[in-house]
């Protein structure tokens, strides 16, 4: 049985036209193909669309989410190199980490080929044998579907839930964005504006090097021309080498990321609502944005959900804001549980930020089929562990753990790492010896995979279990300070607690109390960020028809997860 699975082996290593063939030049992709041809192996990356770097050249998503413990960046290999190039800001030039991307896959002789959507498949068993385009049939070992909404391995069979329909609240997806360009903002006027914002008034607003991030009651004021299509949050801007501005602040709502049709459509739509945007900035504060232009808006829209994968395993809430590891983490996560609204005018998610945490190999494997990962925020991650997951930095991690695992396993019989040659990644990813290979390699290459910050689980505390039931659910708000703990201990915020009720009915349609939360958001505005006391509470519970509750004046997040779970069945 070795000898014809040796000999299987060596027939499809001589019929495979590439070793690794990359399906979208997204930034995790653009790190997979380079990783792979560094190890040695005949890459071909394939893009749809026009260009490399997808969320952050296409969607012009100029600032990047990073997360860091004591020790520095959590990512470090080939995204510590991306990094370095584009100037080790959060923020960046776009036009420069194009060129970033480009000249990395050149330097590691990676094949590219451009506008190459996928047509259809060749599949044998719970293999992929090759990717057809228009343009040609391409075989390959081993492949990476690095999309944004896993399109690869969907039409390859494998099982997805869609949007948030696994917390059980509705199928929709987090607002989509489009990043529009700026011209003749005065970036001393905004640096001031942002800084008086959040230092004086103590906003949260603020600006520094080439990021700002505010302006959030200037906007408030926005009235779209479809509220329920659209709506305008608080500026996150990134200034570009020419000096003009890449605002992030239009929200898209009811887009289907996995409809590229619909999406153009959309697209186009939203670029006439920037316009009417620009024109709102203007006659509001025009000693910020009175000479302001429209220069442009984004080539793709910003996706941040769509599918999420039925991986080999599925990171839950709890194990990121707890900072799990694994035995087989080929990266390290850490940014605050952040979810944008699936609804206009929603308050966002915020659920804490978690102590580092470690990605299994096992959440990029389809259960459906073994020689395909998956490298984007529609892998295996529940859609409340997306909400920190789903950032670049992480994904070009496990970008590059993508293709060191394809190298590894071209490699495998030659090296022997088994005493039956591993032939695909349901096997890697269930053999110790494999897993321990691939992450030895990886921190040779520079990856990070262990922090010295730990969570504090809390297990065997006053509603701990419903706490989790929530949190899996996106129900229980907390603060960022609250760092890798439900911190059920400590007083729950007004606002944490009117959120998780605001979000359960509007995902239910549940007009009367959601307008009950709302107008107590509008008349305690001053409150949202104090302890939730006793006699507010049991205001709200009257106004909601529910009963009061006794207890001591300050009320524990412990208490109120039990409270909640009580009232969001």
């Amino acid at each position: 049985m070795r000898a014809g699975l040796a000999l299987l082996l060596f027939l499809g290593l001589a019929l495979a036209q590439y070793d690794l063939l990359v399906y979208g030049a997204t930034p995790q992709g653009v790190m997979a193909a380079v990783a792979g041809a560094q190890e040695g192996l005949k890459v071909l990356l394939l893009e749809p669309g026009r260009g490399v770097g997808g969320v952050l050249t296409q969607g012009w998503l100029a600032t990047l989410d990073l997360a860091k413990d004591r020790e520095g960046l959590l990512q470090g290999g080939l995204f510590g190199d991306f990094y370095r190039r584009i100037g080790q800001e959060a923020s960046f030039d776009v036009k420069r980490a194009e060129r970033a991307l480009w000249a990395m896959l050149q330097e590691a002789g990676v094949e590219v080929r451009l506008e190459e959507p996928l047509d259809r498949l060749e599949r044998q068993g719970a293999e992929l044998l090759a990717l057809a385009t228009p343009k040609g049939t391409y075989p390959a070992l081993y492949f990476v579907d690095a999309t944004d909404t896993a399109e690869l391995a969907f039409r390859a069979g494998a099982s997805f839930t869609l949007g948030r329909e696994d917390t059980g609240l509705d199928p929709r997806a987090m607002a989509a964005t489009l990043v529009f360009r700026l011209e003749g903002v005065p970036w001393g006027a905004v640096f001031l504006a942002l800084n008086y914002e959040g230092q004086v008034r103590r906003t949260g607003a603020g600006a520094w090097g080439r990021s700002g991030w505010g302006f959030g009651e200037l906007v408030r004021g926005y009235v779209p021309s479809d509220p329920a299509r659209y709506a305008l949050r608080g500026l996150n801007l990134a200034r570009q080498d020419d000096g003009s501005l890449l605002v992030n602040a239009l929200l898209l709502f009811g887009v289907d990321g996995t409809d590229p049709l619909s999406l153009e459509r959309a697209r186009a739509e939203a670029a006439q609502e920037a316009l009417r945007v620009v024109a709102f900035l203007r006659e509001k504060d025009p000693l910020v944005f009175g000479t302001a232009r429209l220069a442009g808006v984004a080539p793709a829209l910003y996706i941040r959900e769509s599918r999420h994968l039925k991986a080999l395993y599925r990171l839950r809430a709890e194990e990121v804001l707890w900072g799990r590891n694994f035995p087989d983490a080929v990266a390290l996560g850490g940014y605050p549980l952040d979810g944008q609204a699936y609804f206009p005018g929603e308050t966002p998610y915020l659920l804490g930020t978690p102590a580092p945490y470690g990605v299994p190999f096992r959440a990029l494997v389809p259960r459906e089929v073994k020689n395909l990962l998956v490298v984007s925020q529609a892998a295996g991650f529940d859609s409340v562990a997306a909400f920190s997951a789903r950032v670049v930095p992480l994904q070009m991690a496990l970008g590059e753990a993508a293709g060191v695992a394809a190298a590894l396993l071209r490699k495998a019989p030659q090296v022997g790492l088994e005493k039956v040659p591993l032939a695909d990644f349901h096997q890697l990813a269930r053999s110790s010896g494999g897993v321990e290979a691939l992450r030895k390699r990886l921190l040779e290459r520079g990856a990070r995979l262990s922090s010295g910050e730990k969570g504090q689980p809390e297990e065997g505390k006053r509603g701990f279990r419903e706490a989790v039931s929530l949190l899996r659910r996106g129900l229980f708000a907390g603060p960022y300070y609250l760092r890798g703990s439900l911190g059920l201990a400590d007083p729950i915020l007004f606002g944490d607690f009117l959120a998780n009720l605001e979000h359960y009915y509007r995902a239910k349609g549940l007009e009367d109390p959601l307008r009950v939360v709302l107008k107590a958001r509008e008349l305690y505005r001053e409150e949202l960020q104090r302890p939730l006391g006793r006699k507010l509470l049991n205001q709200l519970l009257l106004a909601l028809g529910e009963a009061k509750v006794e207890g001591p004046e300050a009320v524990s997040r412990g208490e109120a997860a039990l409270l909640l779970f009580r009232l969001l069945p």
